[in-house]
């Protein structure tokens, strides 16, 4: 399959893939990583500190997915809009809001019946006995008959949509609000395609302060809401910039947008009020936020919205993000967030605890115990290999089901408006494959 063009916008969603595969191994293996020091009086460990925390910390990695969705979702539409041509505008929405379902739904449904499958063969058995917490609450049984396991695998599918919550992958809990914040750009869309530019900008304006004062609510304001908004915003300026968005601002401006972006973003996750830079902030954000919201949340929005517009104004950051390395992350992108707890539950816990397994340590009754980790440098190893795994699973991902998901998703489609499905040609003695869009 021939690769996608490079563009930073693919080169930042990988970013955000590995940021968050990095941000659940820190809360497996040192979840004590998420606090900014282990008490008031404790000094920091180095990747307790601002900025480095990145390295371990996954949550303004979610945010960026919010709002790389908002941006994608709708720099189409701006562009037909603003060009006049409204019946493509229209068109363009109808058949992008009709096609993304499928273009979520079905690779999620596909590694769901993937964790089934190695949590009815046995494959999780390992994961119940862990010293991990985290890893431990992923544990899934192996079913008892086939029927049992038929069922639970219905339910999965079903409730990761509903209520948002899957058994088998838990992980996958936010990708109904992925769905919801694509819905939410369509609507938005048609609501302002025959608007002025301006008239578009204040009404993203009204939509964030609606999301702001909303807090962690029923829409998850704080997560969903205020990124896909600032997310329609950055698409509303490359739509107005175009290529000389890079020369707007003076040089040092951009890079101070991103510094600012990413200290913010490392808020912390838990006990804040453990160091003085972190209390302050939390204290800050308390009094402009309703009462009981999550500020947390709030801190990942503006880090990573800050972030990206630093990353948006910056030509040597765009550089970066479109090189070869960057560009094969956002490839992969999706299929490392759809697989990468199936396999730290699976191949890393067995790389990291079979010593333990080999010869479990049992209490003075004669009762096992949890099993124990290998050692720092063990782990490291493990780790490593399971990055590899990972990567590669996810390349045969793209090259072998992303083709045949986005075949389904183009006959569906093309059943739908009644168009007639098109042949496709034999090239090499081989079905020529297609890309999934972004």
């Amino acid at each position: 399959m021939p690769p996608r063009d490079a563009n930073w916008i693919d080169g930042l969603r990988g970013v955000a893939s590995f940021m968050v595969v990095c941000g659940h191994l820190c809360t497996a293996f040192v979840p004590w990583l998420h606090s900014p020091a282990h008490d008031p009086k404790s000094a920091p460990h180095l990747f307790q500190l601002p900025f480095f925390r990145l390295c371990v910390g996954g949550r303004s990695a979610v945010a960026l997915f919010f709002l790389i969705t908002g941006y994608v979702n709708s720099i189409g539409p701006i562009g037909k809009s603003r060009a006049g041509n409204t019946d493509a505008a229209f068109s363009g929405i109808a058949r992008s809001a009709l096609a993304r379902s499928g273009r979520l739904v079905l690779p999620t449904m596909i590694a769901t019946m993937f964790s089934w499958f190695l949590a009815n063969t046995n494959a999780y058995h390992m994961t119940k006995h862990v010293d991990s917490t985290w890893i431990r609450q992923g544990w899934h049984r192996q079913e008892p008959t086939m029927w049992q396991a038929i069922k639970t695998l219905v339910r999965a599918e079903v409730e990761t949509w509903t209520i948002g919550w899957d058994d088998y992958d838990g992980t996958q809990w936010t990708l109904h609000l992925f769905l919801e914040g694509s819905m939410l750009v369509y609507m938005t869309m048609f609501a302002t395609v025959l608007v002025k530019p301006k008239a578009r900008i204040f009404i993203f304006a009204m939509l964030y302060l609606y999301f702001w004062q909303l807090g962690e609510g029923l829409a998850i304001g704080a997560l969903k809401g205020l990124n896909i908004v600032i997310g329609m915003f950055v698409a509303e300026l490359h739509n107005h910039y175009g290529d000389s968005a890079t020369s707007i601002l003076p040089t040092p401006v951009p890079a101070l947008l991103i510094v600012v972006g990413m200290f913010m973003a490392g808020y912390p996750q838990d006990a804040p009020q453990n160091a003085r830079w972190s209390h302050m902030m939390a204290k800050f954000m308390h009094s402009i936020t309703a009462k009981d919201a999550d500020i947390r949340r709030y801190w990942d929005s503006i880090g990573a919205s800050t972030v990206l517009l630093g990353i948006f104004f910056s030509r040597n950051a765009r550089r970066v993000l479109t090189s070869p390395v960057f560009n094969f992350l956002g490839r992969v992108s999706f299929p490392v967030y759809l697989l990468h707890n199936s396999l730290i539950k699976s191949v890393l816990t067995w790389m990291v605890y079979l010593p333990s397994a080999m010869n479990p340590p049992r209490n003075e009754k004669g009762e096992q115990m949890d099993l124990q980790r290998g050692s720092t440098m063990h782990v490291f190893i493990a780790i490593a290999v399971f990055y590899y795994i990972l990567y590669r699973m996810a390349s045969l991902w793209v090259q072998y089901v992303d083709p045949v998901c986005a075949k389904v998703v183009n006959a569906a489609t093309k059943w739908a408006y009644g168009e007639p499905q098109a042949t496709h040609p034999i090239r090499n003695g081989s079905i020529e494959k297609t890309v999934l869009p972004a």
